[in-house]
């Protein structure tokens, strides 16, 4: 009976009873969520997100949920740049073309493969509107063909210059203060209106950014 209990007992390796170890093995099978209390900032920013995604759903509605996600999730970090470019002795990433262009020439080139490949009769005929006429089908599709690839170039320059102005003119503006108390005055008002501006304009921006980007990459499914 002593040997049949036995297989029972821990048993020890190295002076270390190990099979005990299985007591926190089955509290690291528990979901890690279970332990986590969301906090004000996290339950703001899923709240944004989720406001966004139902915003983005309705163009990619009923299906292209991948899509959705890339283009809220871009949104959201556009928002976030420009937001932070606003802030003093903060270099702002998405007035810089290299940043933009990269991002829209990434994103564009992978929507524009990936259509291309998975649905080559879908893609070609974009390239010919609906009821144009058959004469000028390989005109138009050399027009249609300039503006798919230059789409990019307009998503990135459009951002990046639109960021840049704001930040140029502020820094105009904050230049003739330093000549009188009514400069001053009148410069810091100016400023303070268009900073409310920029902050309008940090939204917008990355919400055009992002929708011209899914509704590029819907043409190609």
């Amino acid at each position: 009976m002593v040997n049949l209990f036995s297989v029972f007992d821990p048993t020890s390796y190295f002076g270390m009873s190990l099979n005990w170890i299985i007591m926190i093995f089955v509290i690291i099978m528990v979901p890690s969520k279970i332990y986590l209390v969301e906090s004000g900032f996290f339950l703001m920013f899923k709240s944004m997100f989720l406001g966004v995604s139902s915003v983005f759903s309705e163009v990619s509605y009923p299906n292209y949920v991948a899509l959705n996600f890339v283009s809220v999730m871009t949104f959201l970090y556009l928002v976030l740049s420009n937001l932070m470019g606003l802030f003093p002795f903060i270099f702002t990433s998405t007035a810089h073309p290299y940043i933009t262009l990269g991002m829209g020439l990434v994103l564009w080139m992978s929507f524009f493969l990936m259509g291309w490949t998975m649905s080559f009769k879908c893609s070609a005929a974009h390239l010919v509107p609906t009821g144009s006429p058959l004469m000028l089908a390989p005109l138009m599709v050399l027009i249609e063909s300039v503006s798919h690839l230059i789409r990019p170039f307009t998503l990135s320059i459009r951002l990046a210059a639109n960021m840049m102005a704001g930040h140029l003119i502020i820094g105009l503006l904050s230049s003739i203060s330093l000549f009188s108390l009514l400069s001053f005055s009148a410069s810091l008002m100016f400023q303070s209106l268009l900073l409310m501006l920029e902050f309008g304009v940090a939204v917008i921006q990355g919400f055009v950014f992002s929708i011209l980007l899914l509704l590029y990459a819907l043409e190609y499914y």
